[in-house]
């Protein structure tokens, strides 16, 4: 047996990630299509950048870059479980909500397990569930490619070791409503780990979307997944967290490595949470962002899904690879859901207003 057939047979299901147009960076896209001005839109950032705050933050603890972080973040901790109202041994940081992803599954996933997850939502459920040679179970979407929970219930097997949801979903910018979690929580067996993620929660507007957390003083097989990715703007700084009850915190930091949060990140997140101008200022703008790109597709008579998120999912009944094209050649780059059995849909992400509008406007110019 070679090295080739051994890490076969370790990662059968496995791809590397390839980084395709819309994943390169601003600077990058600008020398392939080699123009001066590129908008990417297909990564869900926020246009903002950081707070001043966090940059100020950073900054300094770069200083003390020679010396080891906290290896728990205990600060930090504290600070999001004061926010969240529960105590701090329930709140663990990762680097990024990936990671706290993966580590829930390394924690909990044995062979053979069955991941059960909605075919539209986040990748990085599967690809964990592979990682530990568990197997995913994809159940169809209902409705508008809404989160089938009665379908989700009756796929649950023997075998049934964790199921996924994204909330509010991820690329459709759909909500679970609170009323919805609480009923489908009560239906699932106590043995089952639900990851419930909240990546996007902040954007989240809907009157009948609410956060997962309350459910975790009566269900102890509840984690919670968040970033600092998206609003607060520290997707390059690799920063997330998972809270839940102290049992699984606690069995998640077995295979937590230690110091998995660099200390500039932690530094960031900290200051982060105390600028809530910074935040008002992003959902303001992702809001006339929305509005923009609502007007736009019933301008077009595309169908569009009203987000809860920072992007727009919307169907654009034409091949979405060739829109996808002909925006790039204009410097638009957006998402294109091919991948989910979506061909003819995109995901569009609210960028500054002036971005947003070269968006529309290549749109129209496209068709």
């Amino acid at each position: 047996m070679n090295i080739e057939t051994v890490v076969r047979k370790v990662y059968p299901n496995l791809t590397p990630y390839v980084c395709q147009m819309a994943d390169y960076p601003v600077e990058e896209l600008k020398k392939i299509l080699q123009k001066e001005n590129v908008y990417k839109l297909s990564f869900n950032e926020n246009p903002f950048g950081p707070s001043s705050k966090a940059i100020q933050a950073m900054e300094q603890a770069i200083r003390a870059s020679n010396l080891y972080p906290s290896s728990r973040g205990e600060e930090l901790q504290e600070v999001i479980a004061s926010k969240e109202g529960v105590q701090r041994e329930q709140v663990l940081l990762s680097n990024g909500a990936d990671d706290m992803i993966n580590l829930a599954a390394q924690t909990f996933l044995e062979p053979e397990d069955e991941v059960i997850m909605p075919t539209v939502t986040f990748v990085q459920y599967e690809a964990a569930a592979h990682l530990m040679g568990a197997v995913p179970v994809k159940v169809p979407m209902s409705g508008q490619l809404d989160t089938d929970l009665e379908g989700i219930l009756q796929s649950v097997t023997e075998k049934t070791k964790m199921i996924c949801l994204c909330n509010p979903n991820n690329p459709t910018g759909a909500i679970i409503s609170d009323e919805q979690m609480g009923a489908f929580l009560k239906r699932v067996p106590k043995n089952i780990i639900v990851i419930i993620d909240e990546a996007y929660y902040e954007y989240a507007n809907d009157p009948e979307f609410s956060t997962a957390v309350k459910y975790i003083s009566d269900y102890e097989n509840i984690l919670i997944v968040r970033t600092f990715s998206k609003i607060y703007s520290l997707a390059s700084a690799r920063i997330g967290y998972g809270i839940g009850s102290v049992v699984l915190t606690e069995a998640i930091h077995h295979v937590r490595p230690p110091f998995n949060v660099n200390g500039i990140a932690q530094a960031g997140a900290l200051a982060s949470l105390n600028d809530l101008e910074h935040v008002q200022a992003s959902k303001q703008l992702n809001e006339e962002g929305k509005q923009l790109l609502y007007g736009a597709f019933e301008q077009l008579g595309f169908e569009y899904i009203r987000s809860n998120g920072n992007f727009v999912y919307v169907d654009t009944n034409m091949n979405g690879e060739h829109l996808f094209q002909e925006l790039a050649q204009k410097g638009i780059i957006v998402r294109v859901l091919k991948g989910y059995g979506l061909p003819t849909s995109l995901r569009v992400s609210i960028g500054k207003e002036e971005e947003t509008k070269a968006f529309i406007d290549a749109l129209h110019e496209v068709l």
